[in-house]
């Protein structure tokens, strides 16, 4: 019991893993899903994909002509005075059906939070009765939280639409904590099963559009119906005699011997609301001007028992981007025509809990779009780069690159008898 709480309550010093902010309290949380936003530096209410279509933003769905099957990959680079760490995946999926030129319907899966890091400290000599005893610690975390969502798009006014979206949580992660005592190492296991449930709503407006210079604005409000619960799995610490990593009948306790997994829930772990806006300005030659402003809270209560990191959790983001876009028209036949133009500026502002401190990150985004066949299926480059710095971060360099490939095809059209 003693070698559990030694381990964790231990704070380390030294950072080997994707990047530090990955490793605070339920990792890094993800605003941004697909490619078209990414290139615009969006978490997704100002419309990227196509002229008033924005991939993450429901309430614009019902501006697509056709049914979409859309997925991106992800690659992100972190680089600082630690060393350089990166990630690479699939990053969400998605299927969106416009119904009609009002309503539309949609459901996908994208990441909320992840984790991916490696925590070690430096040897470190203790003296104890004439000899010299080294000893080192680490922490090994992988996984994260998703989300399988479903949205629905509805009109409110002539100017004004509506759409629900639901979010179910779910996912895992699993710690290993090492602790060596010279030729000695010893093994602390855990693991976490998220589940939970959030909502959200977006609205839309274009009533204060005018002939030469047409707006629209977005707005959007998340919470938690369910907030989010850990089913904490806490397995027996032992010493790996063999030193294979894993544990076997060779270490000590033996498994036969070792009692069941302590078992524990916490509730309410993540309990966040989110407000945010934008506005989207036509502009001469097709030229789109947008602002989004986000502020994402969260109210939920962190145990210490899981949460060493405590006082380095993430518990206020904010963010604020300006971006431009210039989309192709609906139909066009030459290539040149085709390519869709995109760029953006952020200041993003994390506040950490139980400190006074936060972390700011600045960065620049641009990207394109290149439509092909009929059915304007679109694929869709972005790259952002972005520098973080803190009182307690390393300045930290990110280089972000997304691709996103949009498949459309025509739904619930009455076909012609034969």
């Amino acid at each position: 019991m003693f070698l559990r709480r030694y381990i964790i309550i231990s704070l380390f010093t030294v950072i080997n893993g994707q990047s530090i902010h990955n490793a605070f309290g339920l990792g890094l949380i993800s605003f941004n899903h697909n490619a078209a936003s990414a290139a615009v530096a969006s978490r997704g209410i100002i419309p990227s994909f196509n002229q008033n279509v924005s991939l993450s933003n429901p309430v614009t769905w019902n501006n697509f002509n056709y049914a979409y099957l859309s997925g991106n990959y992800n690659g992100d680079e972190y680089s600082s005075d630690l060393g350089v760490n990166g990630l690479s995946g699939i990053s969400s999926a998605q299927f969106t059906v416009p119904i009609g030129d009002q309503y539309a319907w949609g459901f996908g899966l994208k990441p909320l939070f992840n984790q991916q890091y490696l925590i070690e400290d430096d040897q470190v000599e203790f003296y104890v009765d004439d000899d010299t005893l080294l000893t080192q610690r680490s922490v090994d975390g992988s996984g994260g939280i998703s989300s399988l969502y479903t949205a629905f798009r509805f009109p409110l006014t002539v100017h004004e639409g509506m759409a629900v979206e639901l979010d179910v949580l779910f996912g895992s992660l699993r710690k290993e904590s090492k602790f060596s005592i010279d030729q000695r190492t010893y093994h602390y296991f855990q693991r976490h099963l998220f589940s939970g449930s959030l909502y959200k709503i977006f609205f839309s407006s274009d009533r204060f559009s005018h002939k030469n210079i047409p707006l629209n604005i977005y707005f959007m409000y998340s919470g938690a119906i369910n907030p989010l619960k850990i089913k904490h799995y806490s397995f027996q610490p032992f010493e790996d005699l063999n030193e294979n990593g894993y544990y076997d009948i060779a270490d000590n306790p033996s498994p036969s011997s070792a009692p069941s997994a302590e078992i524990n829930i916490y509730n309410n772990v993540l309990e966040p609301y989110e407000i945010g806006f934008g506005f989207d300005m036509l502009m001469k030659n097709d030229l789109h001007l947008m602002l989004e402003a986000h502020s994402w809270n969260d109210k939920g209560y962190k145990d210490r028992t899981i949460f060493p990191l405590l006082s380095q959790y993430v518990n206020k983001s904010q963010q604020v981007s300006l971006a431009i876009a210039q989309f192709s028209p609906e139909t066009a036949f030459k290539f040149a025509h085709k390519i869709q133009y995109r760029g953006g500026v952020y200041y993003r502002k994390d506040f950490l809990e139980e400190m006074d401190s936060y972390v700011n990150e600045i960065g620049i985004s641009l990207g394109i779009g290149i439509k092909f066949s009929a059915a304007n299926n679109q694929i869709d480059f972005a790259y952002r780069y972005g520098f973080r710095t803190s009182d307690i971060i390393s300045d930290e360099k990110i280089n972000h690159f997304t691709i996103g490939m949009q498949l459309g095809d025509l739904w619930f059209v009455k076909r012609r008898p034969k």
